[in-house]
């Protein structure tokens, strides 16, 4: 029997139906497995399969549904076929093959969809519907612009005529403020001096909050910030940061209970990659003064009450080498008389301590590898060190000279390593990504040389960027983008809770996390290795949020690179009297 829409339906003389219950059944399983990979994937793999993989295989069925049982007249498949892939080809020269993320799997549900609204209409009106749904589609995507990429990876879309996120950066003017911070000597126990706090483990001691929320923490103060992924340093009165505003990468100082500018430090310098805009590290507060680095490689100390430069150094010019493709990210260490970096790329000189006091180069040692970690100090079996987790694996160096002691090689494949090692006595815990696995590390010596052993390794605890809290022997962090507790005597996943994908810090005299989502939400969750609870929650900041929560004098201060927001944040007895 001869089919009647190849006999009639170039002409719409016949109206009989396309076969579109195949495709109909092929995006039920493409959304069904995505919605899978929502609720029970965790890691940025997991994210790629969602994003890329899933509608790909959808779009591949979906051709070969169209070309061979659709029923359209063939030369309306040719026609079909040429049409889509000439937009999809069209959105992706001109805006990005990242934008293909969302385009393609787009395109093909309008399209189906359309298809099985329309298959009561003759085919020449089905048909012109359909060209309108593919050529709308590729328009509404070819006027989008991808402009970093976000949360699971997925990319962060605007419309290509709104401004760019260096654009707004450089709309928010740069303050005049050349005032003065009256600051402590030194930093004191309720201060956050230092990239994740005094001992860089994201553990604050000395504090009770109350965790009622049902009314939200006060919110004190609010501001649009430059671009970057810096977090806050508290000292005293004043919070300090990063952030980028045009061709200018700023160091600036706050009064932490209002906002107010007090000072800025400008250096003329602009990174950008597909992450995003602006720098990465965090200033680190010491004897009073704060040392900097930006993502081009500039790093400074400067007079934290005023911010004076007192000494610059140029950390490629230094090392030789050519920077990570990321930039420079790793927050000053200030330890002993030294200021240690990481600049990676550069042949036993991917870590460099200058003199804290004036700058000069005092040690530099290391493989040549791309590290986006900052430097950890430890003391294992008593000798004082300094930890780089890299993608070469796991290096350590000698306080005074900069002697490489530990070189364990533990090449990361696919993603960068980016979490900073938990060490336990003896023992480090290096983290990776992906399809690799986390693992702890037990360091020995003798009189000939240090050496690691393995003491476990999982493949259910695989944090990107975001960093964790030691609390009784488990680790509070993240598997990808969830929430995890990890038994660091066993290497077992106690469990595993909610997708934040962000930062956290661990109230200590609570045994609670403060957690700060990728969107902006600060919950508190309660570090028990029994099971997952969330207790409270509210929404802080909006957009993409990577940078690490700071609590400080009964407030939380929180930033991502769009604005900065600074709350109170109850003790104990006192929620009900707000």
């Amino acid at each position: 029997m001869s089919n009647p829409i190849e006999n009639g339906g170039i002409d719409g003389k016949t109206t009989a139906k396309i076969r579109v219950w195949p495709a109909l059944a092929i995006l039920v399983v493409q959304f069904a497995a995505a919605q899978i990979l929502s609720v029970f994937g965790s890691t940025d793999i997991h994210s790629a399969v969602s994003l890329a993989v899933v509608p790909l295989t959808a779009a591949v069925l979906l051709l070969i549904w169209w070309l061979f049982a659709s029923r359209v007249p063939v030369l309306d498949r040719l026609i079909g076929l040429l049409l889509a892939g000439g937009a999809l080809w069209g959105v992706s020269h001109s805006r990005g093959a990242m934008l293909l993320a969302f385009a393609v799997p787009a395109m093909t549900t309008s399209l189906v969809l359309t298809l099985a609204l329309t298959s009561r209409l003759r085919w020449v009106a089905a048909r012109w519907v359909a060209v309108t749904c593919v050529l709308g589609c590729a328009g509404l995507f070819m006027a989008l612009r991808v402009d970093e990429i976000g949360s699971g990876l997925a990319p962060v879309v605007s419309w290509r005529w709104s401004p760019t996120k260096a654009e707004s950066s450089a709309a928010i003017p740069v303050p005049e403020a050349n005032g003065t911070a009256q600051l402590p000597a030194q930093a004191g126990p309720a201060d956050w001096p230092a990239f994740r706090g005094p001992l860089r483990d994201a553990i604050l001691t000395g504090t009770r909050l109350s965790t009622d929320w049902s009314t939200p923490p006060r919110e004190l103060w609010r501001k649009p910030i430059g671009s970057g992924y810096s977090s806050f340093v508290s000292v005293g009165d004043y919070v300090f940061t990063q952030e980028q505003r045009g061709a200018e990468e700023l160091v600036t100082c706050y009064q932490a209970a209002t906002g107010a500018n007090v000072w800025v430090n400008r250096t003329a310098a602009e990174f950008k990659d597909d992450m995003g805009l602006g720098p990465r590290a965090t200033p680190t507060f010491s004897d009073g003064r704060l040392y900097t680095l930006g993502c081009t490689g500039t790093l400074q100390c400067l007079d934290a009450a005023t911010g004076n430069i007192i000494w610059k150094r140029d950390l490629p010019k230094d090392t030789g080498g050519r920077a990570s493709h990321f930039g420079c990210t790793g927050s000053p260490l200030v330890v002993g008389g030294l200021v240690v970096t990481f600049s990676g790329r550069s042949e036993g000189k991917s870590a460099t301590a200058h003199d804290r006091a004036t700058g000069a180069v005092v040690w530099q040692a290391g493989h040549d590898t791309e590290v986006y970690a900052s430097p950890q100090y430890a003391e294992l079996l008593g000798v004082p060190q300094v930890l780089m987790v890299c993608d070469y694996g796991l290096q350590s160096f000698a306080l005074d000279k900069g002697t490489l002691l530990i070189d364990y090689p533990w090449k990361a494949e696919i993603n960068n390593r980016a979490v900073q090692p938990l060490v336990l006595d003896e023992r480090v815990m290096v983290a990776t990504t992906g399809f690799m696995t986390t693992r702890m590390l037990r360091v020995q010596k003798d009189a000939a040389a240090w050496t690691v052993k393995e003491d476990w390794d999982s493949k259910k605890f695989r944090p990107y960027f975001n960093d964790g809290a030691l609390c009784k022997g488990f680790y509070y962090g993240f598997d990808g983008e969830r929430l995890a507790c990890l038994d660091t005597a066993t290497g077992e996943r106690r469990w595993e809770g909610k997708r934040y994908g962000g930062q956290l810090l661990l109230l200590a005299d609570m045994e609670t996390l403060l957690v700060l989502s990728d969107t902006g939400d600060v919950a508190l969750v309660p570090a028990t290795p029994d099971r997952f609870s969330e207790i409270a929650r509210f929404k802080a900041i909006h957009g993409k949020t990577w940078s690490n929560p700071v609590v400080a004098h009964g407030r939380l201060f929180v930033r991502n690179a769009e604005e900065a927001a600074c709350f109170e944040l109850p003790t104990v007895g006192t929620a009900a009297a707000r």
